[in-house]
């Protein structure tokens, strides 16, 4: 027996609205939420929509679906520096699986609860392919927020984290290879940096998240500034699992460089905030790795590559564009 929309939200998400943060004045059931945001705050809204074979592998199971998209939302809440709020959803099925559901509902209750992001509203419906919608919604104090655009010629560029180890377990899975357990959960279960992004308000002068790799994401950053950057591979900390994976090491400089999916967080930052940076590394932890710096001149420069590896290269293989 077929289950109806209303079935489906009763039965798979209207307990999960039962956990609501301290700004849900109103949550899920009504026409509309009401959230009453921090005093003295700002709201930071995105929405972003997940379709399968695009964002997940086709047939995912609904914890990885949960997990992959939600965590590719809420990481746009990160690069801004903001503190979740509260996250509505919009669910297109092809069909009503109660496995597939029960799987999705329950990644999600823990993911809404980590992330401190109630579930305040949503909807169901029926179409040709599988996706999900999510509009997450954060708060900021007035004016703390951190743009694109703030960059200035000079200035250090950093990533967090282990960009290229989400690319190569997609790699590795899209070949029918079991990548490690230590490597896969980069894909499976992403981390949006939150604490990290709070953090560097004052610090960082721009920010984005690496959704479609890091040279792809940080040209974003260097066009909103209109700068260009000088990069130097021989700084690039490509971490030890990388490099024991790929297939050689310029096959996980490429991957550091291009491959998606990591929902690390690539910021520009004045040479005088190093010392307050590296400290918040350790304190984290999460490696911060400076990796170059901004200059005046457009263009984007990669210094020491290995031999087998040029600019024109990386450019070619960086960034996913969904009307190419």
């Amino acid at each position: 027996m077929s289950l109806s929309e209303f079935e489906i939200i009763d039965q798979y998400f209207t307990p999960l609205g039962h956990w609501q943060g301290p700004h849900t004045v109103l949550g899920p059931g009504d026409d509309c939420a009401v959230l009453s945001p921090p005093a003295g705050h700002q709201l930071c809204v995105s929405s972003d929509t997940f379709i399968e074979g695009v964002h997940f592998p086709v047939g995912a199971n609904g914890a990885l679906v949960a997990r992959r998209t939600l965590a590719g939302a809420v990481s746009d809440l990160a690069a801004m520096g903001s503190e979740p709020l509260a996250v509505t959803g919009a669910l297109t099925l092809v069909t009503a699986v109660p496995d597939w559901l029960a799987s999705f509902s329950g990644a999600l209750s823990a993911l809404i609860q980590d992330w401190q992001l109630p579930l305040v509203g949503g909807n169901i419906s029926r179409g040709s392919e599988l996706s999900v919608t999510w509009t997450v919604i954060g708060s900021v104090p007035a004016g703390s927020y951190v743009t694109r655009d703030g960059a200035s010629a000079g200035e250090d560029i950093y990533v967090s984290g282990w960009p290229g180890r989400a690319g190569l377990a997609l790699s590795k899975l899209q070949a029918g290879q079991q990548p490690s357990e230590r490597l896969a959960k980069h894909y499976l279960a992403p981390t949006p940096r939150l604490l990290l992004g709070q953090s560097l308000r004052g610090l960082a002068s721009a920010m984005i998240d690496v959704s479609d790799g890091v040279l792809a994401d940080l040209n974003h950053l260097l066009q909103a500034s209109a700068l260009g950057a000088r990069l130097n591979a021989q700084s690039m900390a490509v971490d030890e699992l990388l490099l024991a994976t790929a297939d050689s090491p310029a096959a996980a400089l490429t991957l550091f460089l291009t491959a998606g999916d990591d929902y690390e967080l690539c910021f520009i930052a004045p040479s005088s905030a190093r010392a307050e940076i590296d400290r918040l590394a350790l304190k984290l932890p999460l490696p911060l790795n400076r990796i170059g710096e901004t200059k005046a001149e457009l263009g984007l420069m990669i210094e020491n590559l290995p031999d087998s590896v040029t600019e024109s290269m990386l450019i070619k293989t960086s960034g996913y564009r969904h009307f190419s």
